[in-house]
């Protein structure tokens, strides 16, 4: 929000849109927010998220929800008929996963998993670790694995923030086990292979602070850092004991 605010953006949080306020010509002249303020505008973009479009199929026999219900073979309520991609809703979401995934590289895994039902050998869709990336302004971001808002019963949380405040890192961890949670990055750039491997090694989060320069793929002339984070998290560990 803070690295939005510098591009000159109002940033308007915890607020909503009431009302679309139109000049004589009927085009948009202002905004009312639900708080009542009024905001002069010629622009509006609406971004409501992504919700299946299956009402053409209403009366097909095909089991619907919000989504088309599939199993994890992607196959529909009727025999060879399958659906793929954020159009289709889970039975079982896989782990902690939602129903439907408005994610393109999800579309993408259930492709290849039908292809090899398609062609004979019957194929669950395995979508493995969750990630994905983004890029707001200047700062690219990176998930691998969970991070919640605030920690699972059980976990924790350890932030760093460089004092340039457009790099962070947030690592969600089991208090007990020390297991290595998942991880939220901002502007240091994360190889998804390393944290992919380390996700399914069940790694501790003090090997994967000890290693996450061997993670990095920044250019070459980047200024790692690593030795920072780690003794922001050696002050962070013995505050905690």
């Amino acid at each position: 929000s803070r690295h939005v605010k510098s591009h000159h953006i109002d940033l308007k949080e915890e607020e909503e849109m009431a009302e679309i306020i139109a000049d004589d010509f009927g085009k948009v002249k202002a905004i009312i927010t639900k708080k009542g303020q009024t905001i002069p505008c010629d622009f509006v973009g609406l971004c409501a998220g992504v919700r299946p479009r299956i009402s053409f199929l209403e009366n097909s026999g095909i089991e619907l929800q919000r989504g088309i219900m599939v199993n994890r073979y992607l196959e529909t309520s009727v025999k060879n008929v399958y659906a793929i991609g954020d159009c289709a809703q889970q039975r079982e979401p896989v782990g902690e996963r939602k129903s439907i995934e408005a994610v393109w590289y999800t579309g993408r895994m259930m492709g290849e998993a039908l292809a090899q039902t398609i062609c004979g050998n019957p194929t669950k869709w395995n979508p493995g670790h969750w990630f994905n990336s983004a890029k707001f302004f200047d700062i690219e971001y990176q998930t691998y694995g969970w991070v919640w808002s605030k920690p699972k019963q059980g976990h924790d949380h350890f932030h760093w923030l460089h004092e340039d405040d457009k790099r962070a890192v947030t690592i969600e961890y089991d208090i007990s086990t020390r297991k290595f949670i998942g991880i939220n990055t901002f502007g240091i750039r994360m190889k998804h292979e390393v944290f992919d491997l380390w996700l399914s090694q069940s790694k501790s989060i003090d090997e994967v602070i000890e290693n996450l320069d061997k993670a990095c793929f920044n250019p070459e002339f980047f200024n790692k850092p690593f030795e920072q984070i780690k003794r922001a998290f050696s002050s962070n560990q013995q505050i905690k004991s």
